[in-house]
């Protein structure tokens, strides 16, 4: 008997100490709330991914919704395709390098890559590739998807960016650069002497469990992954089991003022500091968020593209943890007007958007009209584009991107109206001035 109470006595220990622990949590109450919303709201039916929540190593919240594209049930252990979360590999793997004495950052590609094809780059730092202010672009575009299936190292990119011209001297200004992203790769492959695949598994994914992480498709992006494995990724970082104390701080500070440190997105919601990366690609969204100086973890993983239920889920969820912001205001209400749109047409929406202040998104209320546009809704495109118009009436490139998709639907006359309205406010634009001379021939 005696011994049946202690038993007794230790398991009821047991579960108030896991009761007390989920309790103890400074963010069970965000997290209370965010389920009641997924579960109670039409947000959860329209993502098609996994969400992980974590207070240090306690996992706070662990769901998947919807399916992939095959329809298989989404599940924890599902690999999502990553897109340029991977980026924060390769800037570990640059700090790793630099803490073994093998580079500095303030090395240029030329003296690193000697061979490097393209003089005018080789001035360029490691510390400026880490940081997009490099002056080198994209690689993406008809050549690379004509070719994209021959690429077998990461040599094969050079040839879709290394003969390209500096968009502007280094460290003058911001440019998001995938193409800076494989030269960076390049330089981990010469100073390991060894491929860039290999390199980060045998010294990021393997030291810390990264068990369900792919073969990674070069070191600007790509390859698969699930939450779990981004959970220890971030509980790593956050315990200098990867880099040092000092390179984790270097590679979330904000060295040229662009809210972008090395390899990581950073932002500031309310006070409350983020680091972490996003992805994202047709049929790929994904991001991972890591609060400064908290235990707080969130990974969200879509094999939807980023407006097909994920940036949504993502947006609330933020919200949520960190309270309103300009950012996140404007994303809901973008969604209230092209949900609006939607179900009661443009008059209802347009006299929505005027009742919110004209306070939406360019950028998210434009992927709503190019999705309209792919899907050979050209009438509905130029919606879209009229109510950004009249969200942002003294700025050009609205005028010109519903020119260019009026030329497109056969509007001839109004394009033109646009395209001069869009040389009112900026003589400069080039795209406008091209058109008009053809259009006005």
């Amino acid at each position: 008997m005696k011994q049946l109470t202690i038993i007794f006595i230790t398991f009821a220990c047991l579960t108030a100490c896991k009761t007390n622990n989920n309790k103890q949590s400074a963010y069970s109450e965000q997290v209370k709330q965010i389920k009641i919303l997924l579960d109670s709201s039409d947000l959860s039916k329209a993502f098609n991914g996994s969400i992980l929540i974590a207070d240090g190593q306690s996992v706070l919240f662990e769901e998947s919704y919807g399916s992939d594209q095959n329809n298989n049930p989404n599940a924890i252990d599902t690999k999502y395709e990553i897109a340029s979360m991977g980026k924060m590999f390769t800037a570990v793997a640059i700090k790793q390098l630099e803490e073994t004495g093998k580079l500095t950052l303030q090395q240029t590609i030329g003296e690193v890559l000697n061979d490097y094809p393209n003089e005018e780059a080789k001035s360029i730092t490691i510390k400026q590739l880490l940081s997009h202010v490099s002056g080198l672009g994209d690689f993406f575009g008809p050549e690379f998807d004509q070719n994209k299936d021959a690429i077998k190292s990461l040599k094969d990119y050079l040839p879709f960016f290394v003969n390209d011209p500096l968009e502007f001297n280094p460290g003058e200004r911001m440019r998001y650069s995938n193409a800076g992203f494989i030269v960076l790769g390049l330089i981990i492959e010469k100073l390991s002497d060894t491929d860039y695949n290999s390199y980060i598994t045998k010294n990021i994914l393997v030291p810390i469990g990264m068990n369900s992480t792919g073969s990674l498709s070069s070191s600007a992006g790509g390859g698969t992954s699930t939450v779990g494995d981004f959970h220890r990724f971030a509980l790593a970082l956050k315990a200098n089991e990867l880099i040092s104390k000092e390179s984790l701080s270097s590679m979330t500070t904000d060295h040229y003022k662009n809210g972008y440190g090395y390899g990581m997105s950073l932002r500031d919601f309310n006070g409350t500091k983020i680091y972490g990366h996003n992805g994202g690609a047709p049929g790929v969204s994904g991001e991972l968020d890591m609060v400064m100086g908290e235990h707080l973890i969130i990974i969200t993983l879509s094999n939807r593209s980023p407006m097909d239920g994920w940036a949504q889920v993502r947006t609330e969820i933020r919200k949520e943890f960190f309270g309103s912001t300009p950012e996140t205001e404007q994303f809901l209400n973008t969604e209230q007007v092209v949900k609006t749109y939607k179900a009661q047409g443009f008059d209802k929406a347009s006299e929505l958007l005027s009742k919110l202040d004209n306070n939406i998104s360019d950028r998210n209320t434009f992927r709503f009209a190019e999705k309209y546009a792919m899907q050979g809704q050209p009438e509905k495109a130029i919606d879209i584009l009229k109510l950004i118009v009249q969200a942002y009436p003294d700025q050009w490139h609205p005028y010109s991107f519903l020119a260019d998709f009026q030329l497109q639907a056969g509007h001839k006359n109004e394009a033109i109206k646009n395209y001069k309205k869009s040389l009112e406010i900026n003589p400069q634009n080039e795209q406008a001035i091209e058109q008009l001379k053809q259009l006005e021939q």
